[in-house]
């Protein structure tokens, strides 16, 4: 039976809803356009990030490949999210997925991508190349933190739901998001439906003079924060983990912090827990300027070491990385490498979450990468598919 790949259009939008919420239904309930509104939309560009293998006209399988501009200082990294990824139960063994996968990886490096995020079962899209690394961080946040901390003071701050017509506090939300030195770029015109994305809720922080000083996401029961961000003048930002925490019905709230959070240095002191771990499968296609662009962030999140490391990550050539006085370089170069990997080895030496020494053998040339490594590759719940 003849098939054909192709890209969506707005028209495709209800049978193509309808395919995927009845593959992703078979082991919960699952309605696309209500868990990530700000991409699945009946509009042509945004139904047109997603590919399909039709069969005698009827959809069989998609994957979405969903753009992403990374806001790295100065530097902008080109990145594309795959989700959605689906196959019709009768159809599974087909070869559609692994064919989408392929054509969607391909317009990637043809469209100049540096590289790629997925979620999903690590073996499944290793066979694509992608390999599970990334560093995040998880803390844990308790009422018995704060009572012996703040003893039984309160915070003067108060909540309030973002409301969707509310364009002036969205406004302030947005300001707020783009002062961020690191961050995925947002369109206004999408930026609350980000916010709303994974059935998270929007909530702006209020002064007792009413005046906004942040705003958070939260989950539906509270207990777990995928996107904090406050005002710099007084700087609240503990003010308001510490003030959602104690407005709770529960007993602790989870931060889910990027490594580059002002909020990290100020839970760490105070929060009962925190853990460390991957932010998802990754694919890297242009190492020079991800690897440059990264390390240079490192770089202003604490200092680095100086030297100079060789590595050659098979397939793709060698590089030379080097921190001195503070300024970093990557280029490439025909040296001899002092270390020799392949590509998913690449991945998880130079982005964790586990330090280098603990991924390859180093040798005494590039033992700076213990102090460099983990590179700060992380992705934030809202911005994800």
């Amino acid at each position: 039976m003849a098939i054909e790949i192709v890209r969506l259009r707005a028209d495709d939008f209800e049978d193509a809803m309808d395919f995927m919420n009845l593959v992703f239904s078979a082991s919960s309930p699952t309605d696309f356009p209500r868990l990530l509104p700000a991409l699945y939309q009946p509009d042509d560009e945004m139904m047109g990030w997603n590919w399909a293998v039709r069969e005698a006209g009827r959809i069989r399988a998609v994957v979405g490949s969903f753009p992403i501009e990374w806001q790295l200082g100065n530097t902008r990294l080109a990145m594309a999210g795959i989700g959605g990824v689906s196959s019709h139960p009768r159809r599974r063994g087909a070869g559609y997925m692994r064919q989408l996968m392929h054509h969607c990886i391909a317009r990637m490096r043809d469209e100049g991508k540096h590289l790629s995020w997925l979620g999903g079962q690590r073996q499944r899209y290793a066979y694509f190349g992608y390999e599970k690394c990334g560093i995040g961080h998880s803390f844990t946040l308790s009422k018995t933190n704060l009572r012996h901390a703040y003893g039984d003071a309160s915070s003067s701050l108060v909540f309030q739901p973002l409301d969707a017509a509310d364009l002036t506090h969205r406004a302030g939300c947005i300001e707020l998001h783009d002062a961020q030195p690191y961050r995925c770029q947002r369109t206004a015109e999408r930026f609350d439906l980000q916010l709303r994305s994974w059935k998270n809720k929007p909530y702006i922080a209020l002064a007792p003079d009413g005046r906004m000083v942040g705003y958070l996401v939260a989950n539906g029961s509270g207990d777990s924060v995928t996107e904090i961000h406050a005002v710099s003048e007084g700087n609240p930002l503990l003010e308001i983990a510490r003030a959602w925490t104690g407005q709770q019905s529960g007993n602790s709230t989870h931060f889910d912090l990027a490594p580059w959070h002002p909020l990290v240095r100020q839970l760490g002191p105070l929060a009962e827990s925190v853990s460390t771990s991957y932010t998802g499968n990754w694919q890297v296609f242009k190492w020079l300027e991800t690897l440059e662009a990264l390390l240079d962030v490192r770089a202003a999140i604490g200092p680095l070491v100086d030297g100079r490391i060789c590595i050659e990550i098979i397939g793709y050539g060698t590089l030379t990385l080097e921190v001195q006085n503070g300024a970093t370089r990557c280029e490439k170069t025909e040296e001899k490498p002092a270390i020799s990997v392949d590509a998913p080895t690449a991945h998880r030496l130079f982005f964790g979450p586990l330090a280098p020494s603990a991924v390859a053998e180093l040798t005494p040339d590039s033992a700076a990468l213990d102090q460099w490594c983990p590179l700060p590759l992380f992705l934030g719940k809202q911005d994800g598919v």
